[in-house]
Parts: C-alpha cells; sequence; structure tokens
C-alpha cells in the first residue's frame, strides 16, 4: 500500500529504526519522508487496529457496546493523536522552533503508531491486557522518551526548550481532554435522562 509516494512498509521499517535505534539523528533522517497525510493514514491504520480487538473481545459484553467502545476508541485515538501533535507545533514555534508542521506529524507517528497498536490491542484482551499491563506501562514510558527526541528533532529544539514543550503540550492535552470528557458525560447524562423519561411515560 502506498501513502503518497512511501509505501507502509517503509514507514514500518522507519518505525523499527526509530523504536530500536532512538536518537535525533534516527529521527532526522526521516522527517521529511512523509508529511501531515501519511501519519494520519498510519495513526488511522493503529487505532483501527486497536479498534479491531476492542470490537472482537468487547462482544463478550454485547454488540452494541462493542461497537460503541471500538468507535470511540478509533476516534479518541485519531483525535488524541491530532491534538498533541499541533499543541507541540504550536507550542514549539514559541519556543523558537524551525520545524514543519509536516515534518512534526510525520516524526511522531512513526513511534505513535506501532506503541499505539501493539498497547491497544493487548489491552483489548481481557487476561492478556492485566497480565501485560507492566510491559504497556514501561511503553508509555519510552513513548515518553521518544517524544522528547521527536520534538529535538522535528522542531529543532535544545534540550530545555524541547522537554517545556513537551510538558506544556502534554498538560494542554489533558486539559482539552478534561473538557471534551465533561461535553461527552453531560451528552450521554442527557441521553439517559431523555430514555428515562421515555420509558417512564
Amino acid at each position: 500500500m502506498m501513502v503518497q509516494g512511501v509505501s507502509i512498509n517503509e514507514m514500518l521499517n522507519q518505525s523499527i529504526q526509530v523504536l530500536t535505534k532512538p536518537g535525533v539523528e534516527t529521527f532526522e533522517r526521516f522527517e521529511r519522508h512523509g508529511g501531515q497525510r501519511e501519519a494520519t493514514i498510519y495513526i488511522m491504520i493503529a487505532a483501527a487496529i486497536s479498534a479491531v480487538a476492542a470490537l472482537v473481545f468487547g462482544l463478550l459484553n454485547g454488540i452494541v457496546a462493542a461497537l460503541l467502545n471500538a468507535a470511540l476508541g478509533f476516534i479518541l485515538a485519531v483525535a488524541g493523536f491530532y491534538i498533541f501533535v499541533f499543541l507541540v507545533y504550536f507550542i514549539g514555534k514559541q519556543q523558537g522552533g524551525t520545524g514543519t508542521q509536516d515534518e512534526v506529524f510525520y516524526t511522531m507517528a512513526l513511534f505513535v503508531a506501532p506503541i499505539q497498536a501493539v498497547t491497544g490491542a493487548v489491552s483489548a484482551i481481557p487476561l492478556i491486557g492485566c497480565l501485560a499491563l507492566p510491559a504497556t506501562l514501561a511503553l508509555g514510558i519510552y513513548q515518553i522518551y521518544l517524544g522528547y527526541l521527536g520534538v529535538r528533532s522535528s522542531m529543532n529544539l535544545d534540550q530545555s526548550k524541547a522537554i517545556i514543550t513537551l510538558v506544556l503540550a502534554f498538560i494542554a492535552q489533558l486539559f482539552i481532554g478534561f473538557i471534551i470528557g465533561a461535553i461527552f458525560a453531560a451528552i450521554f447524562a442527557m441521553l439517559g435522562v431523555a430514555s428515562g423519561s421515555i420509558e417512564f411515560n
């Protein structure tokens, strides 16, 4: 499968290089091989893998719940990536970063997509997900380190500015996520009240 001149196999090979030989130089070698479009498709494939796993193993709790969880998981994974990358790009620019939006998107996708696919699929399996929790947490910590390297590479920032950018982007993402979560909770609560009143009548 080709994505604007870059095959998925090439992107996987680049991800393997980034994951096994982490470094600013490694990221810089690939940051211009693709852009936002390629990164989006790569992330969507990873989110789809997680969503399919959630759907298959979620069927134990019912078809409707499984479909909703899978769809929501897919949407949140893609939206979360977009929010975080835009924040990294915006904050990085304020720190004097010179990278392009395409470079930031592609760089971040190279490590976020494979880790997301693996952790999402494994976590969806009831017993295995619990047993693999330490490994999942370790991958999460490793992802933070890769994020730091990715910010330095894609935004061309020094160590301290890269850390500031990463921390501020993470805090802002949590804040935005909280607001979005509160909105969804309010919507579901209203739907629950509405369906309850309909059943009551």
